[in-house]
């Protein structure tokens, strides 16, 4: 026996590097043989009895007995088919055009070898299998399916064979792409309301879908799968040009609150976008820049506090109002707000609902800072209420006004 691997061989050495990238690998396959109408297999090997081996060996020995089977793994797929280790001590296999008599057979073969492996202890399996041809899933989904099935098979182990049919995507990847060449995108205006002059102080822009039948599909139904795909920023960039226009055309008042495109910061930080190019833009709309609310969602920040403040600086050069959103949940940070100093802080909707009792606090604080703070998510009267009663600036939220596509 060679010598036993610690957990960071372990990871480097089985199959595919990390979870992320079989993740990935499974959503693209699922994208390319959902247009392709072939079948696809993903199985699902989990180890019963890990713990076992870890206390009766230690766990240098329960990694060695992962490591094998991972070879093992290795050694019973083609070349075009796709491995890797996924949670505790399972292994997610993906076998591209293939049905569920051929993911049989490579489990046969797998469990084959794997009972000639030279174990000093019997290792036990539940293996789930799960064949279809892909009809707009998502990795999710699929995932979801085959893991409940494998918890439910636990007591006796063995081979499940998956034959629940998952119910259909209202959208997919082809359906994205077709909007995009299609341009039925939409922008669609939330009011936002003055709590001081009950008057409406502006609109957010959100992003909607309009489907052939004349359906229009919020941005929650979607953008999942469109953050898995490349057409994110052109997506976005649709949205931003009929937004400018339409707010144009249609007269409407105040401010307009647009979000940060979903690349604009990485971008700028990077020298490949400038803030000036969206500044030309804007003003070719007949804007004025003071009109002009950019939202920085804290989901968003991946660069640097520093990179963040500069662009902040040189977004604020150009006349455009900054507010930052979702603040309180994610990667909400304290000190990039303090040291960006935006104009307004879009208090998520999380405090609203869960956490009423801390709503006081966090407002008051952030007015000291000398922050304008908007409400989100104000859905009923009592929430409508209590957030005037805590002297919000403003709010926005279905009960005030629910976004319309113009």
């Amino acid at each position: 026996m060679r010598k036993n691997p610690n957990c960071l061989e372990l990871y480097q050495q089985t199959l595919t590097s990390n979870i992320s990238c079989l993740l990935e690998y499974v959503q693209k396959l699922v994208y390319l043989y959902e247009r392709r109408g072939e079948s696809l297999s993903l199985i699902l090997l989990d180890v019963d009895n890990m713990k076992q081996i870890n206390r009766r060996k230690g766990y240098k020995y329960g990694n060695f007995v992962l490591l094998k089977i991972s070879e093992i793994i290795s050694n019973s797929i083609r070349k075009s088919d796709i491995a890797g280790k996924y949670k505790g001590s399972s292994f997610l296999i993906l076998l591209p055009n293939s049905d569920k008599e051929g993911a049989n057979k490579v489990v046969e073969r797998i469990l084959d070898r794997i009972k000639n492996a030279d174990f000093d202890l019997q290792v036990s399996f539940t293996i789930g299998i799960y064949s279809f041809v892909p009809n707009r899933h998502s990795v999710e989904e699929l995932l979801n399916l085959i893991e409940a099935h494998l918890a439910r098979a636990k007591i006796k182990g063995g081979v499940v064979l998956i034959q629940e049919e998952l119910s259909k995507r209202s959208l997919n990847h082809q359906t994205l792409l077709e909007a995009l060449s299609k341009e039925s995108i939409e922008p669609a205006f939330q009011p936002i309301y003055n709590l001081e002059n009950d008057r409406v102080e502006g609109y957010e822009v959100l992003m909607r879908l309009l489907t052939e039948d004349g359906k229009i599909v919020p941005a929650s139904c979607f953008i999942e799968d469109l953050l898995k795909t490349s057409l994110m920023s052109p997506f976005e960039e649709v949205v931003l040009q009929k937004a400018l226009s339409k707010f144009r055309s249609f007269g409407l008042g105040g401010r307009i609150y647009i979000n940060f495109p979903y690349n604009f910061v990485n971008l700028i930080a990077k020298g490949k976008l400038k803030v000036s190019d969206f500044y030309r833009e804007v003003i070719s709309y007949g804007f004025e820049p003071s009109r002009v609310v950019l939202e920085l969602p804290e989901s968003k920040i991946t660069g640097s506090t520093e990179d963040l403040v500069e662009l902040v600086k040189e977004v604020r050069s150009y006349g455009f109002g900054v507010a930052v959103d979702d603040f309180g949940v994610e990667y909400s940070s304290v000190e990039r707000l303090i040291k960006t100093k935006p104009d307004i802080v879009k208090l998520d909707g999380f405090f609203l609902k869960e956490a009423p009792s801390m709503l006081k606090w966090v407002v008051v604080g952030l007015k000291r800072l000398g922050f304008k703070v908007i409400a989100e998510q104000v859905e009923r009267e009592e929430e409508f209420q209590l957030v005037k009663s805590l002297k919000f600036d403003m709010a926005q939220g279905f009960y005030l006004g629910k976004p319309q596509v113009l």
